[in-house]
């Protein structure tokens, strides 16, 4: 009887406590992100100003995946445009271009580290194929299947890339020749020269082309701020120069696309230096898969090549 009793009571003082749990449920903090004040932001926005070898990245984890329509709401760092190396100079969104409307986070992202961080994003443009279908001014332009493009379509090519620059406040544009003939890309740098880069209306505005295994026309030199080679190293072996081009303003890139494991030859590219004078920089294609660096380290290797081109001063 004694014993029954004891039972009943523990069951009772059991049933009543699970009764007044708070049921409701609560978010774990499991790490706080860093944060920094005013002054480390500054010093972020003078390096990025100042004369040093660049960093550069083709980055495409922050946008839907390519023919998916819509936005993202990531839930990983490594798709955050906010996530990347405070010290990444420039950005090429070759995945397409955020905006308030269509990609709301990503476009506040973006914002955020042009603003507090300094890094520059440009639009990844395109002059590797002849089906270009635009509006600039009311007028439909349609490039077709041809090469041969009159001068009236070039010019109001140009301009519709420089409104898509404009109209999200990116810095500049990245036009990516791989198809086109050297007097086609010719015509468009000297027609998108007229407003960006150093002979631009608004020099602060890049213009940049990047390449493959070709060498770019010289005639194109003095219209561009920077010029990308894509030494990917399981294509090219290396390093890929084109003759003529001076260094300083030549950003060699790796990609990540094959050896997103170990960078490849990243840490190489970033060590390099031609037999006189510098680099302008380096950088990676395909920046999204090295946020899984094998260190466990978000972009290992990619900081790396940063710390080597630009160590840092304790």
């Amino acid at each position: 009887m004694k014993f029954k009793i004891i039972y009943l009571i523990a069951a009772f003082v059991v049933t009543l406590a699970f009764t007044n749990c708070d049921t409701d449920v609560e978010n774990l903090e499991i790490q706080k992100l860093y944060t920094y004040d005013e002054q480390y932001y500054q010093n972020l926005r003078d390096f990025k100003k100042s004369n040093h070898e660049i960093s550069y990245a083709y980055y495409e984890a922050w946008s839907p995946v390519e023919g998916v329509e819509g936005t993202k709401y990531p839930s990983s760092w490594g798709e955050r445009i906010m996530g990347l190396p405070d010290s990444i100079d420039i950005v090429n969104l070759w995945m397409g271009i955020p905006t308030a409307n269509t990609h709301p986070l990503a476009y506040q992202d973006m914002k955020f580290c042009q603003e507090k961080k300094g890094t520059r994003f440009v639009m990844h443009a395109d002059a590797s194929h002849y089906r270009h279908k635009f509006t600039v001014d009311g007028v439909d332009y349609d490039m077709g299947g041809s090469s041969n493009i009159d001068d009236a379509t070039m010019a109001a090519y140009a301009k519709w890339i420089v409104q898509q620059v404009l109209e999200p406040g990116l810095d500049g544009v990245d036009v990516d020749w791989e198809g086109w003939s050297g007097s086609n890309l010719t015509r468009l740098i000297t027609e998108l020269g007229k407003y960006f880069g150093p002979k631009g209306q608004d020099t602060d505005k890049l213009l940049i082309v990047d390449f493959f295994n070709s060498r770019p026309p010289t005639d194109i030199i003095p219209y561009c701020d920077y010029f990308v080679s894509q030494s990917y190293s399981n294509q090219t072996g290396g390093i890929y120069h084109p003759a003529g081009f001076p260094y300083e303003n030549m950003i060699y890139c790796e990609t990540f696309g094959v050896f997103y494991a170990t960078g490849g030859k990243l840490l190489d590219y970033a060590q390099w230096e031609p037999a006189s004078g510098h680099k302008g920089g380096c950088g990676v294609f395909y920046l999204g898969r090295n946020y899984y660096s094998t260190s466990g380290i978000p972009y290992n290797e990619f900081r790396k090549a940063i710390q080597i081109m630009n160590p840092a001063v304790y």
